[in-house]
């Protein structure tokens, strides 16, 4: 009689809640550079999230504010709120970033703000039985600022969370190489957000594969009530590395074994000029794990 499987399920994310703040890094994109730290509610314990603010002329300060029982961060152009009734809000008005002139051509950069984080350990795809991702999201802001100019192809509001399905074997040829996994959360153009499965064009030129938005839930960011998103991602993470290499991507390694979920990072991509928030709370991903 063969023996049984025993299954073990652990959290990827650390501090999903954000109750320990962020690393502040330097809005200069293509490289990590620390200037400062946001405190989270839990104030004596260090931050492993870090605050993407690439291509922004206003980067936060380290000074907040606290009123009833949230901490802010706000300046100009951006919010990172923690606690409400949500356990993050991020929220960015790309009007005090680009003023009047929306974006020209595909090549300019755009203004990010997102929360990243690397998953220690990570978890690799060969020991897994599923994937399970659990997040609830609420757009409470969109408004395009400046209409004049404003092309679909160029200009829009993103909101998407990003996983990296990555070779982590240090021996293998491919070492550090990634696909970009998507959860699309919202996007100003479509009540759904659409798929996207082609390389990045933003900076890293790897390849991105994000499913379309309603592979993932029914209900629309665009009503404005609270979306919530539980699915296994495990069979699609699956896909997007045979998708990968079907296209010429990560080259290094065609082996599966050497790839694991890396880490994360979620939140705004702002290539137009909009007035844009949304909540977060009880964001999850658990990993069971066959032995």
């Amino acid at each position: 009689m063969a023996a049984a499987q025993s299954v073990s399920e652990r959290e990827v994310i650390c501090d999903a809640h954000f109750q320990r703040g962020f690393i502040l890094w330097k809005p200069e994109s293509g490289r990590h550079v620390k200037y400062g730290e946001l405190k989270g509610l839990e104030r004596a314990a260090a931050p492993v999230w870090g605050l993407d603010q690439w291509n922004s002329k206003f980067p936060l300060s380290e000074n907040g504010k606290s009123v009833n029982g949230m901490l802010i961060y706000s300046n100009a152009a951006k919010s990172v709120v923690l606690g409400e009734t949500s356990d993050l809000v991020l929220a960015a008005n790309a009007g005090a970033e680009y003023g009047t002139r929306a974006r020209q051509s595909p090549s300019e950069p755009w203004v990010h703000l997102l929360v990243e984080q690397e998953f220690e350990p990570p978890a690799y795809l060969k020991d897994l039985s599923r994937a399970k991702f659990h997040v609830e999201t609420r757009l409470l802001r969109s408004q395009l600022v400046q209409e004049k100019d404003y092309t679909p192809d160029l200009h829009a509001a993103q909101f998407t969370i990003y996983f990296t399905v990555q070779n982590r074997d240090r021996h293998s040829a491919g070492f550090g190489d990634l696909v970009w996994f998507g959860v699309p959360i919202y996007d100003n153009r479509s009540r759904f957000p659409k798929a996207f499965k082609e390389q990045d064009f933003g900076g890293t030129a790897k390849f991105i594969f994000t499913p379309d938005g309603r592979e993932f839930t029914t209900a629309s960011a665009q009503d404005g009530g609270w979306v919530v998103i539980d699915k296994d991602l495990l069979p699609m993470m699956l896909e997007a590395l045979n998708t990968a290499w079907s296209r010429g991507f990560v080259k290094g390694s065609k082996d599966p074994a050497d790839y694991a979920i890396g880490g994360m990072n979620m939140g705004w991509e702002l290539p137009g000029i909009f007035d844009v928030s949304m909540q977060v709370r009880n964001l999850s991903l658990r990993v069971q794990r066959m032995k």
